[in-house]
C-alpha cells in the first residue's frame, strides 16, 4: 500500500507491506504532485497503477490536486466512522478533529489498547491529545516552533530569524541567543506543563511524541518515546478498517 498524507507543511509519502514498517520521503507540500512525482528517487512511486493508494490530509487544496493526479488509480480515502467507532470522543464539530491528529491516536489506541496515552506531535502546528479509557478526552493545539520564531520575525521589525539549538542557555546574552532561549523553554515548559496537567486525570499514561521536531525535542521531555512512524502506523490501521497488518 501507498500512503499519502498531506500536511499544512510538508506530505508524507510511505510505502508498506506489513503497515510497521515504512519506505517513506517528506516533500513540501506547496509543489504540485506532478512536481513530486518526477522526483529522482522515488521510483516505488510508480507501483501507483500496481497497488492500492491512500490519499488523507488536512489541505484541501492540494487533496484535490492529488485525486487529479491519482485518478486513474486506486484511490482510498479513509473512513471518519471507522475512527469514531475505535475512538470515541466527544470532540465538536467531529469532522473538525484534525487528520493527522486522528491518525496518531488510533495509532495509540490500537497498538497499546490497555495503555492510556499523551500524543505530541510536533508539526507546523504542535498538538498535545490525552486517550484515557479508551476515548479521546481532548487536546491542546499550540503553534509550531517554526511558526513561532517566524512571527518573531515577521512581526517585528528588528527581531532576526533564527534557527534554534537545542539546548538552550536559560539567559541569552544577544538577541538571537535570547530569542532561542525565549522560543525553547516557552515551547518545553508547555509540554511538561500538560503532561503534568493530563496526569491529573491519568497518572500512568504513557508519553508519544512524533513529528518533523520530535526527534530534537523528546530528550528534554522525560520518560517521552519518540514514534517517528506513529501518523503513518494510524493511517495504516484506519485503511485496514483495523484489521491486524
Amino acid at each position: 500500500m501507498i500512503l499519502i498524507a498531506v500536511g499544512n507543511t510538508r506530505t508524507l509519502l510511505a510505502r508498506t507491506q506489513d503497515g510497521v514498517h515504512f519506505d517513506s520521503t517528506s516533500v513540501a507540500t506547496s509543489l504540485p504532485p506532478t512536481k513530486i512525482l518526477q522526483q529522482p528517487g522515488l521510483t516505488w512511486l510508480n507501483a501507483f497503477n500496481r497497488e492500492p493508494v491512500a490519499l488523507g490530509g488536512v489541505v484541501p487544496a492540494a487533496l484535490a490536486a492529488w485525486r487529479e493526479v491519482l485518478s486513474p488509480a486506486e484511490v482510498r480515502e479513509p473512513d471518519p466512522g471507522f475512527f469514531r467507532r475505535a475512538v470515541p470522543h466527544d470532540y465538536h464539530p467531529p469532522e473538525s478533529l484534525g487528520f493527522d491528529r486522528r491518525c496518531c491516536l488510533l495509532a495509540a489506541a490500537m497498538d497499546r489498547s490497555k495503555q492510556d496515552s499523551i500524543v505530541i506531535d510536533m508539526g507546523t502546528a504542535i498538538t498535545i491529545d490525552l486517550l484515557a479509557g479508551g476515548h479521546f478526552r481532548g487536546g491542546r493545539i499550540l503553534p509550531g516552533i517554526t511558526m513561532s520564531l517566524r512571527s518573531l520575525h515577521q512581526g517585528t521589525a528588528l527581531l532576526p530569524e533564527v534557527v534554534l539549538n537545542i539546548p538552550a542557555e536559560m539567559l541569552g546574552n544577544d538577541t538571537s541567543s535570547a530569542i532561542q532561549a525565549g522560543v525553547i523553554h516557552l515551547f518545553t515548559d508547555a509540554l511538561r506543563g500538560a503532561i503534568t496537567d493530563y496526569r491529573q486525570h491519568s497518572p500512568q499514561a504513557q508519553i508519544l511524541i512524533t513529528g518533523g521536531d520530535a526527534e530534537r525535542w523528546q530528550p528534554a521531555i522525560a520518560g517521552s518515546f519518540h514514534q517517528p512512524h506513529l501518523l503513518l502506523r494510524g493511517f495504516y490501521l484506519w485503511m485496514q478498517g483495523g484489521a491486524p497488518p
